[in-house]
């Protein structure tokens, strides 16, 4: 069987799957959240934690584009591939840590409630 047998080679790779769906699926989890760690621990300067309200917990944070444009890079990338890609490119400038409620705060509002804590506004 040659690779250049398009038709071929699919059915070959989703009879692999198939058959080693179990090992693949455990291999990818833990590749995953190796992974998710050492870039949030990148952004955070080893500290990982929320820049804007301090969260440390893990399940709590995610990556923030500090210019904006993560959905759209999500959907470049897909998003599973966000994290092998920023480690890939030597983590790139333009990303920080925030927890889920201060990204989504500063993608909806354009700013976190925080910022005025912090400000004292």
């Amino acid at each position: 069987m040659t690779w250049k047998d398009k038709e071929k080679a699919k059915a070959y790779n989703k009879a692999y799957k198939e058959k080693h769906k179990d090992r693949l699926t455990a291999r990818n989890k833990v590749t995953y959240k190796e992974y998710r760690l050492k870039v949030l621990n990148h952004y955070s300067q080893g500290n990982v934690e929320c820049k804007c309200c301090g969260e440390k917990q893990y399940e709590f944070l995610s990556l923030d584009h500090i210019d904006g444009g993560g959905n759209k890079h999500r959907k470049e990338l897909g998003s599973k591939y966000i994290y092998s890609y920023l480690i890939q490119d030597n983590f790139p400038i333009g990303y920080q840590v925030l927890c889920h409620n201060c990204n989504m705060a500063k993608s909806y509002y354009g700013k976190c409630p925080h910022t005025k804590e912090i400000n004292n506004e």
